[in-house]
């Protein structure tokens, strides 16, 4: 027998193998011919650009769609999961992209829901048990929440973690995890992967689906690469692969990771804030922002980053401190009075706070901007439509129809378009929080680039990232947040100062060098 027979004989049996799955969406083409196998002890990265099918996949083997053609076999018996709750019958179970969650059960009542002991209408609900196992695997992920809080008070990353934990509380022998740390910071992230690799010892198979090339390397097994509705390549992840020819693998096209930041701006500041205080979150924030410079604020859940923001939009009230623009005193009451002072705001849940779903393109680009296309109380129809033409244009969205609704767009162009809405009145400011959470590195450099170039025409952003490379990468100055205060200020930050960076949020630094 030859070595590669020999080899090929060697290699575990897959516990999950899908076969040539294709699926349309109207005109749409999602899957065509997609196949891969997925094995028990791996985790199993699904890589692609937004678009190429990656979470309809997910969403097949799911039982959320059904495939119009090809096969599904767990553990040699095929399978025809037409439900989640047949999937889960079967073993497995699904973390989400868009979160599942019921906002206004508690933490213990959306854990079990769905997946109670009584099954029938009169059965007993056994609530002390379920305590015990929601307290236990909230242990395990480090997560302290309080059984009885609704779920619509936990932040987006708490929400996030929830999810997680849901899918782990089946002790499923297949998960997918459909870009599970679009929301979390390193820490939840390290919690997160301290999980996986248990759960790969255990023998769990995990299909992880994700835009974050690091993750690949620090999590994956095998990485799989999709463009087009197909899987075009598989490899192993070894210690010799390299970021670089993931993306390759990605895109298809040679990219390059370096991005140009912008020059230090050495003009006075544009935006002060001296001694800020929230009613939770921040506890004496002093901070500023220079014409055309990118800051960025970096810290963990909970440290007051998401806090500041708000209170600098107008969405929440400062309860002491000082704002100043242009050398004016500043205090919105809400965000459209921060807009017209020139100060544009986009929020990090592009579901929740950003997108109209069903509207058109053109209305979700406009929608803060109308005025700009009014005249005596008359919308201009012509000037907006070669508007939005222009402006979509710039961006690179890539659409069929300006009329078309806003879920048609895959994540990364919509919020391209999110991004076009915030820069359209040309604000002098522009509060950004994780602008690039959930969409893939295409898209991701292209938002940098759109950066970079406003900076240089003198637009300022403030960053509020959970991403550490892409805060150091894009920014001209970082501040660091821990417990409701900048502890820490780097200048012209470097991958080096990655650690440096990594103390100040866990608490290691007391003050400002």
């Amino acid at each position: 027998m030859s070595q590669s027979l020999l080899n090929h004989s060697l290699e575990p049996a897959p516990r999950l193998r899908v076969e040539g799955i294709s699926k349309r969406f109207g005109s749409t083409r999602a899957l065509r011919e997609a196949a891969l196998t997925l094995r028990s002890g791996e985790v199993h990265v699904l890589l692609g650009e937004n678009g190429a099918g990656k979470s309809t996949l997910a969403k097949i083997i799911a039982g959320i769609y059904p495939a119009d053609a090809g096969n599904i076999v767990v553990d040699g018996q095929a399978i025809h999961p037409h439900s989640v709750k047949l999937a889960r019958k079967l073993g497995i179970a699904t973390v989400f992209q868009e979160l599942s969650l019921a906002p206004h059960l508690s933490v213990l009542d959306n854990l079990f829901l769905g997946c109670e002991e009584g099954q029938h209408p009169f059965a007993w609900l056994h609530r002390s048990w379920e305590a015990q196992q929601c307290r236990s695997l909230l242990t395990e992920l480090e997560l302290d929440l309080p059984l009885d809080l609704p779920v619509s008070a936990l932040t987006i990353a708490q929400k996030q973690m929830l999810e997680i934990a849901k899918a782990l509380l089946r002790q499923p022998q297949i998960l997918i995890m459909d870009e599970p740390t679009s929301t979390l910071t390193e820490r939840e992230k390290s919690r997160l992967f301290t999980r996986l690799q248990t759960l790969k010892q255990q023998g769990v198979a995990i299909l992880y689906v994700t835009h974050h090339l690091q993750e690949v390397l620090e999590v994956g097994t095998r990485v799989s690469a999709m463009m087009d509705g197909a899987v075009n390549a598989t490899v192993d992840v070894t210690s010799t692969l390299t970021e670089t020819q993931l993306l390759e693998m990605l895109t298809g096209r040679n990219l390059s990771l370096a991005i140009a930041r912008p020059p230090q701006p050495t003009l006075p500041p544009l935006f002060t804030i001296e001694d800020l205080q929230t009613a939770a979150g921040c506890a004496g924030v002093n901070l500023e922002v220079r014409p055309g410079e990118i800051v960025g604020i970096y810290g963990v859940m909970g440290c007051g980053r998401e806090s500041l923001g708000r209170a600098i939009v107008g969405l929440t009230r400062p309860t002491q401190g000082k704002m100043t623009l242009l050398g004016h005193p500043y205090l919105p009451l809400h965000p459209k009075a921060a807009r017209k002072r020139g100060i544009s705001y986009l929020a990090m849940d592009r579901k929740e706070a950003g997108i109209l779903a069903e509207r058109p393109i053109r209305e979700n680009l406009n929608l803060s901007n109308l005025s700009h296309f009014n005249r005596w109380g008359m919308l201009l129809t012509q000037q907006e439509r070669l508007k939005t033409l222009e402006s979509l244009d710039r961006l690179q969205v890539r659409y069929a129809s300006t009329e078309d609704a806003m879920t048609r767009l895959s994540g990364g162009n919509q919020q391209k378009v999110l991004f076009g809405r915030a820069i359209a009145h040309l604000p002098r400011l522009l509060v950004l929080e994780d602008p690039t959470a959930g969409i893939d590195m295409g898209a991701k450099l292209e938002l940098y680039r759109q950066m970079q170039t406003l900076a240089a025409q003198g637009l300022s952003f403030l960053l509020l990232s959970s991403d550490l490379f892409e805060t150091i990468l894009l920014c001209n100055r970082v501040y660091v947040m821990y417990d409701g205060k900048i502890v820490d200020e780097l200048w012209e930050p470097t991958l080096e100062d990655e650690e440096r960076i990594l103390a100040g949020i866990l608490g290691r630094r007391s003050a400002v060098p």
